[in-house]
């Protein structure tokens, strides 16, 4: 965990977590000194500090590129350990990083849906997380952030976190790259949205 990452969890977890309150089901699936990809639905802008508070290790997330367009924020980003990934362009550059945390054994960030979705159910996750796992060999963390509606702050919020998926059970041999990918996005989305049923 870097520096500037611990302290910044220490000051704003307090009054985050007093400005949202949380209920956390599934800590004891969370792996520890591992590497993995941790892969949650999207909501709200504020989903990477829910994340954040619920896990003591840091975690390096892939935020859109968008975010590192306004100086400050690119600042803090950085600083954080986030990267940017311009997305619906195969952003192949912030896919090899992501594959080198994995490799550096960091706990990799990521929303598969490609963007967020304030209501309802989560929406199939794209290819990106699939190829990563692949190239990686990593395992998977599903959970999900589920609220009644739009994001405001005060509102209750449950968070889901699943089994872990060992890659071993994402990858079959006997079938292509393509196929293995496939499978991996329907199970990425399938665990999500298991998940985000059982509400809160």
């Amino acid at each position: 965990m870097t520096a500037f990452y611990k302290i910044a969890r220490g000051i704003i977890y307090p009054f985050f977590r007093w400005l949202h309150p949380v209920k956390i089901i599934g800590e004891e699936n969370i792996p520890k000194g591992k590497a993995y990809i941790l892969c949650s639905n999207h909501t709200s802008n504020t989903d990477p500090f829910f994340l954040a508070a619920t896990f003591g290790e840091q975690i390096f997330f892939m935020s859109k590129i968008e975010l590192f367009r306004i100086p400050v924020i690119k600042q803090v980003l950085t600083a954080a350990g986030a990267f940017a990934v311009d997305r619906g362009k195969g952003d192949m550059g912030a896919i090899n990083h992501a594959i080198e945390l994995i490799k550096q054994g960091k706990i990799l960030g990521i929303f598969p849906e490609g963007t967020r979705y304030k209501t309802g159910a989560p929406r199939k996750a794209k290819s990106g997380v699939a190829y990563i796992a692949m190239n990686t060999g990593a395992d998977i963390l599903p959970m999900c952030i589920y609220r009644e509606g739009r994001y405001t702050p005060f509102k209750k919020t449950t968070i889901r976190i699943g089994k872990l998926i060992q890659h071993d059970k994402l990858v079959d041999s006997n079938l292509s790259d393509r196929a293995n990918m496939k499978n991996i996005v329907d199970r990425v989305t399938g665990s999500i949205t298991e998940l985000w049923e059982l509400r809160h």
